[in-house]
């Protein structure tokens, strides 16, 4: 599920998913990849995410969230101006956390479970909007008062921390739009986030200070093997991204971790570093197949890194596929 705890304690150093493909997205050429879904209605695609976050130093590896879920996509409708989709949720399993994270998360996610999101697309399958947004909202609502009341009872501390009035503050105005709403689907914008969107064949290298730091990005695009006949279809592509953001030893104070500064300047001189490897694979129809996601702070020290990979694991599509002249395979 969402993890609550990511609203106060994330640092959003890397660039999102969306931003870093859209750099590298191309004119049209005769080499390039069009990301379109063509999808019908009751169509429906089940997907397993599993989520880690944890903390290398030496040979030390310290595990602070780990968890697992499964949830279905239905499309309910498909129209000329795009589709009208379902978010299910079928199953969360939180295996490894903190106190805290662990509190919150199985406070909300039981809460969530019961919660069905309706959502839209554009024609070419780009998400728009969640449609029951108000709906989440009030139940997301209910949540945060529960979850505080579990909170703030079971660690007397909590308060010292951070005042319980703050706390429900913080996640209701988080909670309290639809754009707030969205963020809480992370899932769906790594799905559907790059719909609509076309790219050129083969391997790109970009260098920009767009976030204000130096960084480098490396793609790759192509048509992928048949690993499986049965699961893999002639005409499957994909896009992997690899950028890396260097921070300056003099910025990383800004971060919060100025007592680190005079480490940092002896085991990376050149500054902190955000790696962000990020896969999407689609099938040759649009549905998305499979998403990856790595981001690794690296201090020179250790590395907090974080983790997040969707697969497929069932699917019922009522047509399969456009009618497309025969593509070759390019290895990816």
């Amino acid at each position: 599920m969402r993890t609550i705890c990511l609203l106060v304690c994330v640092f959003g150093l890397a660039m999102t998913a969306w931003s870093q493909n859209l750099m590298l997205s191309q004119e049209e050429s005769e080499d390039e990849i069009a990301v379109v879904g063509y999808f019908c209605k009751n169509d429906t695609m089940t997907y397993r995410q599993t989520h880690n976050k944890y903390k290398i130093q030496g040979n030390d590896t310290t595990v602070s969230e780990s968890y697992e879920e499964e949830f279905m996509i239905v499309v309910t409708d498909s129209t000329s101006d795009g589709y009208k989709m379902k978010y299910i949720p079928l199953s969360f399993t939180l295996h490894d956390a903190d106190t805290v994270t662990r509190l919150m998360t199985n406070a909300m996610s039981q809460l969530m479970q019961s919660v069905v999101c309706e959502f839209t697309t554009d024609e070419l399958g780009l998400l728009k909007s969640i449609t029951n947004w108000r709906e989440i909202r009030d139940q997301l609502k209910k949540g945060v008062k529960a979850t505080c009341d579990t909170l703030y009872a079971t660690i007397p501390d909590m308060d010292s921390i951070m005042p319980r009035k703050s706390l429900e503050n913080i996640l209701l105005l988080h909670f309290s739009t639809e754009e707030g709403i969205r963020n809480s689907y992370e899932e769906l914008e790594n799905l559907f986030g790059l719909h609509g969107s076309t790219f050129d064949l083969g391997d790109k290298e970009v260098d920009t200070e767009e976030q204000g730091y130096p960084q480098h990005i490396s793609a790759r695009i192509g048509y992928t093997t048949i690993e499986d006949e049965e699961d893999d279809f002639d005409g499957d592509y994909a896009i992997s991204t690899l950028s890396t953001t260097t921070i300056p030893v003099e910025d990383v104070m800004d971060l919060g971790f100025g007592a680190l500064s005079m480490i940092l300047k002896i085991a990376k001189p050149n500054g902190a570093e955000v790696i962000v490897k990020e896969y999407y694979g689609f099938f040759l129809n649009g549905w998305p197949k499979e998403y990856y996601f790595e981001k690794a702070f690296d201090l020179g020290f250790g590395q907090n890194i974080e983790t997040r990979y969707i697969e497929w694991i069932s699917r019922n599509w009522n047509i399969f596929i456009r009618e497309d002249e025969p593509t070759q395979n390019k290895d990816i």
